[in-house]
């Protein structure tokens, strides 16, 4: 009977301290629930806007200031081309030679009745001017002596066709006909490039055309790694119906330096300064609507999406605009944390596991 009297007792006694613990807990969950420890935890880190010099980037190629197919502008038959290829070569030089055959003596027969008429004028010129021949006939031999001075010039020019020569100074680049070719008119002799100065040629983007004008200081960045100077000398302003790009080209202050044309490289204009925030790669996400942009801790502490565009790149990160001049933003996890959710900010430095 003792024992049993002591066991009832220790029941007793346990079923009442149960009973009082689960009360108790019933009265205090609510007030835990509405508490601090309820919202998720956020690992942040403050970022802070300052002025960045705006860079426009393009890719493109070089190429010659001038490049022209040296073509003929008669028939014949080829008899020399003493210029190699790749030489330079001063205006006016003789890159290909075409066989007179009967052009001299044409000129000559030109040449021997100008001088015929000249006579003519001359006696008719005489005889007006003492009154021994009507003032009619000085004219019919004024009109024939230009007549034959007409033929000479024609003669001549028809002459020096055959000698097919540098429009201006460059490097002949390729030759296009060889001794015993037959050129009619418009046949190409070769290629001649004027590499002074070499040019780039590139396309920017339509927000970036704007930017950008004649005479504005830039630098390329060639594939060998090599990097000149530049300058802006043309911005077109009307866009490729195809690509809705916008050519431009710079002039490279190459110095002594050799560079080819045709070879890839990378434009870059400073444009001017504005105010940007540079930011990780990292803490850049995507809407529900697909626009880029951040997870920003607003001041009570709420998540809010904000809408940001990257003006240019860096190793250091990306800077963007579209933030404020100091923000808080989200670091780890923004992709799984909805606007308008309350979280509990944790500098990034003293987030611990």
């Amino acid at each position: 009977m003792i024992a049993a009297a002591i066991l009832a007792v220790i029941v007793v006694y346990f079923g009442a301290r149960s009973v009082m613990r689960g009360s108790l807990g019933s009265e205090i969950a609510p007030a835990d629930a509405a508490g601090p420890a309820a919202f998720a935890y956020a690992i942040v880190v403050t970022a802070e806007s300052e002025v960045h010099q705006l860079r426009v980037g393009a890719k493109g190629r070089t190429a010659p200031d001038k490049s022209v197919t040296v073509k003929s502008g008669t028939a014949g038959t080829v008899i020399s081309t003493p210029v190699r290829e790749g030489t330079f070569v001063k205006q006016g030089t003789l890159l290909c030679g075409v066989d007179v055959e009967a052009r001299s003596a044409r000129v000559k027969e030109a040449e021997a009745n100008r001088n015929a008429a000249k006579v003519d004028f001359d006696a008719a010129a005489a005889l007006a001017a003492k009154g021994l021949a009507p003032a009619n006939r000085e004219a019919a031999a004024r009109a024939s002596l230009d007549a034959a001075e007409a033929t000479v010039n024609s003669a001549r020019v028809e002459l020096s066709r055959t000698q097919i020569r540098a429009p201006f100074d460059g490097v002949f680049e390729r030759r296009l006909a060889e001794a015993g070719d037959y050129l009619s008119p418009g046949s190409p002799c070769g290629l001649l490039v004027d590499l002074s100065p070499v040019i780039l040629t590139a396309e920017v983007a339509e927000a970036e055309a704007g930017l950008l004008k004649p005479g504005m200081a830039a630098s390329v960045l060639l594939a060998d790694g090599r990097t000149f100077p530049a300058k802006l000398r043309y911005v077109a302003r009307t866009a490729s119906d195809q690509t809705r790009t916008f050519p431009v080209e710079a002039e490279l202050e190459t110095g002594d330096a050799q560079v080819a044309a045709g070879v890839t490289a990378t434009l870059t204009v400073p444009a001017g300064d504005v105010q940007a925030t540079l930011i990780a790669r990292s803490l850049l996400t995507l809407s529900d609507s697909g626009q880029l942009g951040v997870r920003q801790i607003l001041s009570d502490d709420t998540v809010s999406f904000a809408p940001i565009r990257v003006i240019d790149e860096t190793p250091e990160g990306a800077w963007v605009t579209g933030l404020p001049a100091q923000t808080t933003l989200v670091a780890i996890g923004q992709d799984y944390l909805n606007d308008g959710v309350k979280v509990r900010p944790v500098p990034q430095g003293g987030a611990r596991p």
